[in-house]
């Protein structure tokens, strides 16, 4: 039981050391992994698109 409360003990210490981001740094972080994600989306898609249309040529 004693490691359990030192584990935890831990944990909340290194929690509060944490710097976490502020709200502009996550909106700014999240637009860019969606931007990101849309991208190799459409990317991937138009690769399929294209490899298909060449193989349905053969």
């Amino acid at each position: 039981m004693n490691k359990v409360k030192k584990f935890f003990g831990e944990v909340k210490y290194e929690l509060s050391e944490t710097t976490w981001p502020t709200k502009e740094a996550m909106k700014k972080n999240t637009a860019t992994v969606f931007g990101v994600m849309a991208f190799f989306g459409v990317f991937f898609y138009a690769a399929d698109s294209v490899i298909t249309f060449l193989l349905n040529l053969i």
